[in-house]
């Protein structure tokens, strides 16, 4: 049976890696942008979601690893876990600390697991039931936008089937807009639009595209994992960065087929965001969907105004630089070998390595000093 401090352990290792792996994204996503691949959005967005794979995928490389130790693989004591890196720099004078000070640092883990999984104060219980209060309330969040989604979808008109891709119009929105079910994908248009062909049929291929690149699926999952790392500042930073990308290689792919202006197309976005904005749709466009425009003003995530103009300006400047760029696999490899390091490095390890028994040991002289001078 897993125990609860297994779980614990494993959920403070995806936090901390979703700092790692995020901090490796921006770095990469630079070298990009100043090696040519500015507007390559597609690869930077398969890149980015590469990266977030490897983190869910993250407990197979800590396996792979303990079997490797296990059954010979690796040199005799090889480690790579951090805080024995950083143990056996602090015990070969590297830096200076209090002993006292630097086990607590060591054990800060234990203690957070201590207080949250067996609260013993008022502020451990206050601590643990806002965790658990906001994954609840973040979940209800989700739901009672797939509820929403559900109706909006449910007060639309069928209009065309293509397999298990339901086309449908709508009267009381004014965004295009596409989400799916278990079983079904839906792409709802605004009923007005129908009579502005050319706006029809870029909604169209943008939608179509955002299914192309799974872009529903992720949006779903990314709102699901808001629910379980709320408190976690990197989700809605990554969050913010798959939102844009998306938009962007989006708008590429639409273009690279050269069936669709790019004047035509930025004046159906500015189209749909003045009808968004002049007529305040009846039904507000729920979550998890992916809308042609996003107009609304946000203090946290994406500034749909912002995006819109960077999306225009985007567009206007990269027009011959949309060739199609294939991700480069030596930097997927890489990526994925640095998260595979880095969950390594980040494990838990046991109190009793020959340098923890050490650290204990001036530990204890430390205390039998202060004892002594307080006598």
């Amino acid at each position: 049976m897993i125990q609860a401090s297994s779980i614990f352990n494993a959920y403070i290792n995806i936090n901390i890696l979703l700092v790692v792996s995020f901090s490796l994204w921006l770095i990469v996503r630079f070298i990009l942008n100043r090696s040519g691949m500015k507007y390559a959005y597609s690869t930077q967005l398969r890149l980015l979601n590469c990266v977030f794979l490897a983190i869910l995928f993250s407990p197979l490389f800590v396996l792979g690893f303990n079997l490797a130790g296990q059954y010979g693989a690796l040199p005799a004591g090889f480690s790579l876990n951090l805080s024995d890196f950083v143990l056996a720099q602090y015990l070969n004078g590297s830096f200076e600390m209090q002993a006292v000070e630097f086990e607590q640092a060591l054990r800060l883990r234990d203690t957070l697991r201590v207080n949250l999984l067996q609260p013993t104060g008022w502020l451990g219980f206050m601590v643990a039931a806002l965790m658990i209060a906001g994954c609840l309330g973040f979940f209800l969040r989700c739901v009672i936008a797939g509820f929403q989604l559900r109706n909006i979808i449910g007060r639309s008109y069928p209009w065309r089937r293509l397999g298990t891709l339901h086309l449908r119009l709508s009267d009381t929105t004014s965004v295009p807009f596409s989400a799916r079910s278990l079983r079904k994908r839906y792409i709802v248009i605004p009923s007005a639009m129908l009579s502005r062909s050319e706006d029809l049929k870029i909604a169209l291929a943008h939608e179509f595209q955002h299914f192309r690149q799974r872009d529903v699926e992720w949006e779903i999952g990314l709102e699901l994992l808001k629910s379980v790392f709320f408190w976690n500042p990197v989700i809605y930073f990554w969050k913010r960065q798959i939102e844009q990308l998306r938009e962007l290689a989006c708008d590429q792919q639409v273009l690279q087929h050269k069936h669709i202006g790019v004047r035509a197309y930025c004046d159906c976005l500015l189209r749909v965001c003045r009808d968004s904005l002049a007529n305040p749709p009846r039904d507000r466009i729920a979550l998890p969907s992916v809308a042609l425009v996003q107009c609304q003003r946000k203090i946290i995530g994406v500034d749909g105004v912002r995006l819109l103009q960077q999306r225009i300006e985007s567009l206007c400047r990269s027009q011959g630089e949309m060739q199609s760029h294939r991700p480069k696999r030596w930097l997927m490899a890489v990526l994925i070998g640095l998260i595979a390091v880095s969950t390594i490095a980040i494990q838990d390890q046991s109190d009793w390595s020959q340098d923890r028994l050490m650290l204990s040991s001036i530990v204890n002289l430390e205390r039998l000093e202060a004892l002594n001078k307080g006598l």
